[in-house]
């Protein structure tokens, strides 16, 4: 262990205005990991009874104090090197009083104050220590783009996040929707919390998001907790102090990767393959097999145990970690077998940065629009929490439809809308989500789609299938909802996939996931998509 990181309650240390006491074990601590050559990032996120009467600091006074707190234990703690200011500052758990009741704006402007004062007062006693803010749950590009642009001069010297919410995959684009503001652009990025609440996936959740978020130029990854916290996710340590499985994968991780930056070099949109210089690969996608040549390749799992280098599948969740003596090259010393896949509504999720699609099929598989009656509607990409109410992560929707969410994996629809072309009169008919792909090819293709409300007592929908604008299927249900068709088709052909809603309602998430298969590309791998 190189780099903790953890907080302090203000409370704890000050208790008598202007007198410190770092001495107790809930505070000492910094010294002993000092102590031991590792560094921390500190957050300071609570308030003291002595100032703002304990909720989170917004006078004058309790900032002013705030700030000469940071500096005393900055110079108390040579171990801490980065100060985290906040925790999760956009959401309602860990703010309290005028900051916890104000709006999105105000928010961002307590939470300026704070950073402000506290790298103030802590580089008075030590320059070189870094300041990060954001402190987000979640990546809410609209929260953060304008706390960028507010922060001038600037003080706040990396971005730390939280994302939760964002399924591994789907981490690299929403990053990248987030790097979309100038201010954004080059500032380092800090994920001081990832976490997986699954013991059997764990490990495997860890070294994905370790490669990804690399590729991404994340700065750190901090692995949430170290020990049992009660709150479902998996530790590092057991209560005896033995790894587990989450534990054994961050040793491989800091012995076998952390030495070099991660380079995407992913073949298609359903292989993830990350390289740590040219002999260590991590790979995952789409289920197929992996052939490597043994004599110069090693295998292992997400923990680091080796796996046997003939036997090797790929699959979806589950990381394989490539060691060569010699460089790896893909159709060379390493082959990926077979994958009918040639769209997938979750593999090929973008976040178009305009409502122009002529192109976006090249990366998209599948044209995404609303339709009312006869009426479509491009869809635009929302930043993630520009306003109350919305998802804190980027997803896609529109300005006049405030109430739709279209994400990789997830369809919500919530309230009457009005056609953009008659803005003053409402629209009563169903509201349509639509993926359409565009055939490239001639030959049979298998369309299999899914659609799983997250509650059965909400509104029937319902799920059509067009090919060519003539209805194949239609079902309707307030339960699952699965579409397994075989179709033959000619190259410029449209198929497309509905989601329908009744109007006027609301309708909790539907999971939703399209998936186009040749069956005639390579049969014996089509069957191992049918999970």
């Amino acid at each position: 262990m190189r780099r903790f990181r953890d907080g302090i309650r203000w409370s704890e240390v000050e208790r008598e205005r202007g007198r410190y006491d770092f001495e107790t074990p809930r505070t000492a601590y910094m010294a002993q990991i000092g102590q031991a050559g590792a560094h921390l990032t500190l957050t300071l996120n609570w308030g003291n009874p002595l100032y703002d009467a304990g909720k989170t600091p917004h006078s004058a006074e309790a900032l002013e104090a705030f700030g000469r707190f940071a500096a005393a234990l900055i110079a108390r703690f040579p171990t801490v090197d980065q100060l985290e200011i906040g925790n999760e500052f956009n959401g309602g758990n860990f703010v309290s009083g005028p900051v916890a009741k104000g709006g999105l704006e105000q928010r961002r402007r307590y939470h300026l104050a704070m950073v402000r004062s506290a790298a103030r007062h802590a580089k008075a006693v030590r320059p070189q220590v870094k300041v990060l803010g954001g402190a987000t749950h979640s990546l809410p590009a609209g929260y953060l783009w304008p706390l960028l642009e507010e922060d001038s001069p600037a003080v706040i010297e990396g971005l730390a996040v939280h994302p939760y919410t964002t399924a591994i995959d789907q981490l690299q684009r929403q990053i990248a929707v987030l790097r979309r503001s100038a201010r954004a652009a080059h500032m380092p990025l800090y994920v001081t919390e990832f976490a997986s609440r699954d013991p059997a996936r764990a490990a495997d959740d860890l070294v994905r998001a370790y490669a990804t978020l690399s590729s991404a130029g994340v700065k750190e990854m901090d692995w949430y907790p170290l020990n049992e916290r009660g709150d479902g996710h998996v530790p590092l340590l057991n209560r005896d102090q033995s790894l587990t499985v989450a534990g054994r994968a961050f040793r491989f991780v800091q012995n076998r990767l952390a030495r070099h930056a991660a380079a995407d070099i992913s073949p298609d949109f359903f292989t993830m393959i990350h390289a740590f210089g040219p002999r260590t690969w991590v790979m995952w996608g789409a289920s197929r097999p992996v052939m490597a040549d043994g004599s110069i390749v090693r295998a292992f799992d997400a923990t680091g145990s080796p796996l046997p280098v003939d036997r090797l599948q790929m699959a979806a969740d589950r990381a394989i970690v490539l060691v060569g003596s010699k460089p790896l090259v893909l159709g060379t010393n390493v082959r990926i077998g077979c994958n009918p896949l040639i769209a997938d509504s979750f593999y090929q999720f973008t976040y178009p940065a305009s409502t122009d699609t002529a192109d976006l099929q090249e990366e998209d598989g599948f044209e995404r629009f609303i339709k009312l009656g006869q009426d479509r509607f491009a869809l635009e990409t929302m930043p993630g929490q520009q306003r109350r109410g919305v998802p804190w992560t980027p997803y896609l929707g529109r300005q006049d439809l405030p109430g739709l969410r279209l994400t990789a994996d997830t369809i919500a629809w919530a309230g009457r809308t009005r056609r953009e072309s008659r803005r003053d009169a409402p629209y009563d008919g169903a509201t349509e989500i639509v993926h359409r792909y565009r055939v490239r090819e001639a030959g049979h293709l298998m369309i299999r789609a899914s659609f799983t409300p997250a509650q059965e007592s909400g509104p029937e929908f319902r799920v059509s299938m067009d090919h060519n604008d003539r209805q194949l299927t239609h079902r309707s249900g307030r339960s699952q909802i699965t579409i397994e068709r075989a179709i033959r088709v000619d190259r410029g052909d449209s198929l497309s996939v509905a989601l329908a809603v009744p109007a006027g309602v609301k309708t909790g998430p539907v999971a939703y996931r399209i998936r186009l298969l040749d069956p005639d590309k390579c049969p014996s791998a089509a069957v191992a998509l049918s999970n």
